[in-house]
């Protein structure tokens, strides 16, 4: 019987995620005789990552709340995933798991796919949580200037002073109440829950802002809703802009070149996630 290669996603919850059908269709498409699925962890410690080391599970994609606790656990952590503090793909090595942090690689073709360039643009992220340190912390590698934005001032504060440690550059910090005033901006990243779910109704940037900023490009990392009140105003001004599917799919399939050790061209992930979108409703 032919070999079959197990791949997982562990975190608490991980019922509503969608990596499964996008791994899986993947595996399929490309002939790959290997499997992903879910697991539940109540609690993380040691002997669980040993027991899947234990069973040779030659991936791990790793989501809420352990994308940080998974660091004591590992052999070795990849640079950019050491700079951001947070953990989201493992790679089984022989020596143990190797991790990496995918997501700015979400981020990074999300906006290539788009034809954004950042490098001297004005970027204005919203949130300071786990997704407004990785935004940030590719912005400001990839030379531009960020303007981050945060409900609680200390922990904008504190993204601040991480990204002046790791990159030796500052970015600047505007009162929430004051963002709408803001003008010049190029591009906008959403890392904030608002738009999401229960907060569906909700809204950060107002028309003002939108008057002011009439041809920059807005990304909300929020796919559920496909469209937010933020990119509902954002269409309605004309604005060019993106959900967080197509970062879903981007940091899935630069998962899948560190499990494989393969270069997967840029044609192929855009419309491998143009297709999915079609088929996940």
């Amino acid at each position: 019987m032919e070999k079959i290669n197990n791949y997982i996603l562990i975190g608490n919850p991980v019922s509503h995620s969608l990596s499964p059908k996008i791994h899986n269709q993947f595996f399929k498409e490309n002939n790959i005789k290997a499997f992903y699925e879910t697991k539940c962890i109540e609690k993380l410690d040691k002997s669980i990552i040993e027991n899947f080391y234990n069973n040779k599970i030659l991936g791990i994609n790793v989501t809420l709340p352990y994308k940080q606790d998974i660091m004591e656990f590992v052999y070795k952590i990849d640079e950019d995933a050491k700079n951001i503090n947070a953990i989201n793909t493992l790679l089984y090595t022989d020596k143990g798991y190797i991790a990496y942090n995918t997501d700015i690689d979400g981020i990074k073709i999300s906006l290539l796919e788009n034809k954004i360039d950042i490098k001297n643009k004005n970027a204005l992220v919203l949130g300071a949580g786990g997704s407004g340190y990785t935004a940030s912390y590719l912005l400001v590698k990839e030379g531009a200037n960020v303007i981050l934005s945060n409900r609680t001032y200390a922990k904008a504060i504190g993204l601040k002073a991480h990204i002046k440690d790791i990159l030796g550059k500052d970015i600047f910090i505007e009162d929430i109440k004051d963002i709408n005033k803001l003008k010049n901006i190029d591009l906008v990243i959403n890392t904030t829950s608002v738009g999401f779910y229960s907060n569906s109704e909700k809204e950060i940037l107002k028309q003002e802002f939108f008057n002011n900023n009439n041809n920059c490009f807005v990304m909300d990392i929020i796919y559920n809703p496909k469209i937010t009140p933020l990119l509902a105003l954002a269409k309605k001004n004309g604005i060019k802009c993106t959900n967080g599917f197509s970062m879903l799919v981007y940091q899935a399939l630069k998962a899948q070149e560190i499990w494989q050790n393969i270069n997967i061209p840029l044609d192929y992930k855009i419309d491998f996630k143009n297709k999915l979108y079609k088929i996940i409703e």
